[in-house]
């Protein structure tokens, strides 16, 4: 068995062959990957609780992350010399010691302890300051690993997750200091969200009275022409998905950007993103407030924590997927034309010949 004997006396070579079967940045993906996989394997229910509770937030940034090497895994050159295997051992170091102080240590209450000596809204946990805190933490990690393999200039190609755990960071903070409604132009967004859902239920025959100075929305079923109450509904801006509106918004036109096409193209693009992400979020309090009616308000709440954000993916998806179609149906059709009109002219110019 001569070729076994040689890779067993020549482990480097194995190691080598190893690599080379691997996609271009596999290594960065795992190391990516890796501290999700173990949280979830630690704490598997904090990643199905409510959007400032829990660590959901962590598996969207994770779809992103995969997603992103995927589209550019070609381009992904590893530079994995022991300068980058130090920084991603620190990098490491640095998340392992975060969640060992979480987990151990009570690190999540001096934190909100913190944020309450600073001024900030007195909050049951203080959920989204302490949530905004472990986001800036794993987005502090995925860049040193990402900068320290392929520098700078090549962020773009993982823009993606940063800007949304980013950008998650910045609606927790904002929710953190400024509460409920306290928040003006955010809460103005409920206003034009709560009557279209009250229409739309009234058409499922539901009755639904909105309080606009409570901000809370009173739900009726009639049964034998009775008039029974359902449950009431407080619809906050962080409740009624602005920060998820913002959030999808943004990472669709950061992806439409990345596409080959012309400006115009990418604009109305993103346009469409935009009012699709609106609606889909509409669609998505009307079956909450639809839940409340239908089954209770367990199961509406149940479906708030765990399918919301879903829809909000895979309409993402659907999407970009839909905008890549038309790309290339529109440079197939392009391709075909201008080969027709250059043998048209070879054409022609054979018959002047």
């Amino acid at each position: 068995m001569p070729t076994i004997y040689s890779v067993c006396r020549d482990p480097g070579n194995l190691l080598e062959k190893t690599k080379r079967m691997l996609p271009s940045g596999f290594e960065f993906l795992l190391m990516s990957l890796t501290p999700i996989i173990v949280l979830w394997l630690i704490a598997p229910g904090s990643f199905i609780s409510g959007w400032n509770e829990g660590r959901s937030g962590l598996l969207f940034a994770a779809f992103f992350v995969v997603l992103e090497w995927y589209d550019g895994r070609k381009e992904f050159h590893r530079q994995l010399e022991k300068r980058v295997l130090i920084k991603w051992l620190l990098a490491a170091s640095f998340l392992a010691s975060y969640y060992i102080a979480v987990f151990l240590m009570g690190l999540n209450d001096l934190i909100a302890e913190v944020g309450i000596s600073l001024g900030l809204p007195e909050m049951p946990k203080m959920f989204s300051w302490v949530s905004m805190w472990e986001h800036l933490v794993f987005v502090s990690y995925l860049l040193a690993v990402f900068l320290s393999a392929y520098g700078p200039s090549e962020l773009i190609k993982m823009v993606t997750p940063v800007a949304y755990l980013s950008g998650m960071a910045i609606i927790l903070l904002l929710d953190a200091a400024f509460p409920y409604a306290s928040l003006g132009p955010m809460q103005a967004v409920v206003h034009v969200i709560v009557p279209i859902v009250v229409f739309l239920l009234g058409l499922s025959g539901i009755k639904a009275i909105w309080h606009p100075e409570s901000s809370r929305l009173f739900i009726f079923v009639m049964r034998e022409g009775i008039q029974w109450f359902k449950g009431a509904l407080d619809f906050f801006w962080p409740c009624v998905g602005v920060h998820s509106m913002i959030i999808f918004f943004m990472i669709i036109t950061v992806l439409v950007a990345k596409i080959d096409a012309p400006r115009l193209r990418k604009v109305l693009y993103s346009a469409a993103g935009g009012l699709g992400t609106f609606s889909i979020n509409l669609f998505r309090i009307y079956l909450v407030s639809y839940y409340v009616a239908t089954e209770g308000i367990s199961k509406a709440k149940a479906f708030h924590e765990s399918a919301g954000e879903i829809m909000f993916m895979a309409w993402a998806v659907a999407f970009l997927l839909t905008v890549i179609k038309i790309e290339d149906l529109i440079y197939a059709k392009t391709s075909t034309k201008s080969s027709v009109e250059s043998i048209s002219r070879v054409g022609k110019t054979l018959l002047r010949s």
